[in-house]
C-alpha cells in the first residue's frame, strides 16, 4: 500500500516534471519570437537593401539615357543653326536674283 511518503514523493516528481516542461515551453517560445523578431528585421534590411540597388541601377540608366539625350540636342542645335546659316545665304542669293532682274 502507498504510503504518504511515496505520495508526496510521487507529488513532487509530478511537479518537477511539470516545471520542467513549462520552462521548456517558455524557453522555445521567447526563443521563437526573438528568431521571428531578428529574422523580420534582417528580412525588412535585405528588401531596403534591394530597393536601393534597383533605385541605383533605375538612376544609372536613367542618367545615360540624359546624357544620350544631352548629346543628341546639341547635334541638333549645331545642324539647326547651320541651316538657318544656310537660310540666310539663300535668302541673300534669293534678294541679289530679284535685285538683279
Amino acid at each position: 500500500m502507498l504510503t504518504l511518503h511515496t505520495l508526496i514523493y510521487a507529488k513532487v516528481e509530478i511537479v518537477k516534471l511539470m516545471n520542467e516542461t513549462i520552462l521548456l515551453f517558455l524557453s522555445n517560445a521567447i526563443t521563437g519570437i526573438a528568431a521571428w523578431f531578428v529574422g523580420r528585421k534582417r528580412q525588412q534590411a535585405d528588401t531596403d537593401n534591394q530597393v536601393l540597388r534597383n533605385l541605383e541601377l533605375a538612376v544609372g540608366l536613367y542618367k545615360n539615357i540624359i546624357d544620350d539625350l544631352k548629346e543628341e540636342i546639341h547635334q541638333l542645335n549645331i545642324k539647326i543653326h547651320e541651316l538657318e546659316k544656310k537660310v540666310d545665304e539663300l535668302h541673300k542669293e534669293n534678294n541679289k536674283l530679284k535685285s538683279s532682274i
